[in-house]
């Protein structure tokens, strides 16, 4: 019979010994695991979508540079374009991003190019000043009115070019070399004036006319108004190109150089914050020291002894009446006066009339009018409308609801 059963059984029952296969088991690590996974899937997905979006950006921003008129930056506003144009003309165009490593390119190579990029102003007029003696020629674009008096002070800011994109195509309008081989630009931007100015203005004509390049007679400054000139999206409009290839391209050796936020020099000494404030102060605060110390003194002196008195206080209510309405008397308060007598006839009423404990204004009034025998227009008019603005008046209206509680009460 035992082995009949035994021969029926399937093959993953358990045999007598109590042991079984895997599957009819209790369940294993990786089950668990694969449980646990389940449960928390959606988290787990969350965390994988953050994580490659990390990476991705930061992936992205290694690939290139980003800074604005960089020549390392292929986007719209970097300069790469005018970089490899000017590489492929044998110019070694050198990007630094310190004020160090520009300082020593000048010095290694003699008589090259200095082309310097700081809107932000992080540099100092000192730090300005060694580089224009390091530098044999300079290219300054969209300079501020410091950096003009640092490296041209030849030349002078004039404003800006008219928002409207039809006036930024600007002719020549000189005898510079460079100005005429470019013909005509199309640039926004700003406006200066120097011993040699070219792409004038609209508007702006004569001897003291204002354009978008200026630059000193022997060309050891050179002034660009517009970063639309070397940008990647605007070099190859009109005659950008040629003005840029030729201002930059004019010595064997372009130092490149992007003054950043660790070129600011650190402060020599911690700032004392009292040497900002006026002669005056410092008496004035010792004046109020002492005038607090007085106070103090003054205020903390040592009382007398403390009196003592029994327990419990009998006040009688007449004279905490007559006490509240002294101190609405000497304060004026009159709406608050009539507040408290209204609230207090109408509390009466209610109680004399029986109207119940959840009545109304109107019913209560309702009832005082029928106790009275007024009309309900003068009762509520006397009860809820009437509002004294003066000690007289609330004198009479207060008469007047005495005299419409004894009416309501005497019946």
């Amino acid at each position: 019979m035992s082995r009949v059963a035994s021969e029926a059984a399937p093959a993953g029952s358990i045999d007598a010994s109590g042991s079984g296969n895997e599957e009819s088991g209790p369940p294993g690590a990786r089950s668990r695991f694969a449980a646990w996974l389940r449960r928390h899937r959606v988290p787990l997905l969350l965390l994988l979508l953050l994580g490659a979006v990390a990476i991705a950006s930061v992936w992205g921003r290694a690939d290139h540079d980003t800074t604005a008129l960089s020549p390392a930056n292929p986007a719209p506003d970097g300069a790469m374009a005018a970089a490899e144009i000017l590489a492929d003309q044998g110019v070694d165009v050198q990007h630094h991003q310190t004020m160090a490593e520009a300082q020593a390119a000048l010095e290694d190579n003699p008589g090259a190019t200095l082309l310097f990029l700081d809107p932000a102003g992080f540099l100092t007029g000192e730090q300005r000043q060694d580089l224009a003696d390091a530098a044999g020629r300079v290219v300054l674009v969209e300079p501020s009115f410091e950096q003009l008096a640092d490296f041209a002070p030849q030349i002078r800011s004039a404003g800006l070019l008219p928002e409207e994109p039809d006036s930024h195509r600007l002719d020549a309008g000189c005898s510079n070399e460079d100005a005429e081989a470019a013909g005509a630009i199309e640039a926004g931007g700003k406006t200066y004036r120097g011993p040699v100015t070219c792409f004038p203005a609209p508007g702006s004509e004569g001897s003291d006319a204002a354009g978008s390049y200026a630059a000193t007679p022997g060309g050891s400054a050179v002034v660009l108004g517009s970063a639309d000139l070397i940008a990647n999206e605007s070099v190859a409009r009109e005659g950008n190109a040629a003005l840029a290839f030729r201002t930059l391209g004019s010595d064997e050796t372009l130092v490149w150089y992007q003054a950043g936020p660790f070129d600011v020099p650190p402060s020599e000494g911690p700032a004392d914050p009292f040497s900002l404030l006026p002669a005056w102060v410092n008496p004035l605060l010792f004046w109020l020291l002492l005038v607090a110390g007085a106070a103090a003194f003054w205020r903390g002196r040592r009382l007398g002894p403390l009196m003592e008195e029994p327990m419990p206080v009998i006040v009688h209510a007449a004279e905490t009446a007559e006490g509240r309405a002294r101190l609405y008397q000497d304060s004026q308060a009159v709406a608050h006066a009539a507040a408290t007598l209204r609230a207090a006839a109408l509390t009466r009423l209610a109680a004399h009339l029986r109207v119940g404990p959840g009545a109304g204004v109107d019913a209560v009034t309702r009832a005082t009018a029928n106790a009275s025998g007024r009309s309900y227009t003068e009762t509520d008019h006397l009860l809820n409308q009437r509002l004294p603005g003066t000690g007289a008046e609330l004198v009479r209206w207060a008469q007047d609801l005495k005299d419409l509680e004894e009416e309501a009460t005497s019946s």
